[in-house]
């Protein structure tokens, strides 16, 4: 019983990895490009 419940969750987990860590690139990557496009912002009203 044990063995059969250990081996779904990695099943289930090994599956949706994939798709997670994509959708997790393109997360960080637009996390990034907001972040720049505040320093940004942010730089031009201190230099005002």
């Amino acid at each position: 019983m044990q063995n059969v419940q250990n081996v779904q969750p990695d099943n289930m987990d090994s599956m949706p990895l994939r798709q997670s860590s994509h959708s997790m690139g393109t997360i960080v990557i637009r996390f990034v490009g907001l972040l720049t496009l505040a320093v940004v912002a942010m730089t031009l009203i201190w230099s005002r």
